[in-house]
């Protein structure tokens, strides 16, 4: 019994050491994340890896993803609606015919 106490006590001694140990970053700071020889990091989240496709902001607004829209040739843009994920969805002018139109929230148009 006193065998199996003590050796509780120095799992229990150790796991508390190990904890106190990994903590070496001072509260209010963010510790720095080494990066791999070779990779990129992009400056908006420092230590992440780049994947090589350009980062574009999401179409917020209505008047956006018309603005958009308009840009690539549509026209007479009617009952735009955003849904859940992003995308904005509603009909257009394009070639004198309407389509209905789908523009996802990095920008690329889909016509259905």
């Amino acid at each position: 019994m006193r065998t199996t106490l003590v050796a509780l006590a120095l799992i229990a001694t150790a796991g508390i050491g190990g904890t106190v140990h990994a903590q070496t970053t001072q509260p209010g700071t963010t510790p720095s994340t080494p990066s791999m020889p070779g990779s990129t990091t992009t400056p908006s989240s420092p230590g992440a890896p780049s994947t090589g496709v350009p980062t574009t902001k999401p179409i917020a607004g209505e008047a956006a993803a018309k603005a958009t829209l308009e840009a690539k040739g549509y026209t007479k843009i009617k009952q735009l609606k955003r849904d859940n994920a992003g995308n904005w969805s509603g009909t257009a002018m394009r070639n004198n015919g309407e389509v209905a139109v789908v523009l996802d929230k990095t920008g690329n148009i889909r016509e259905q």
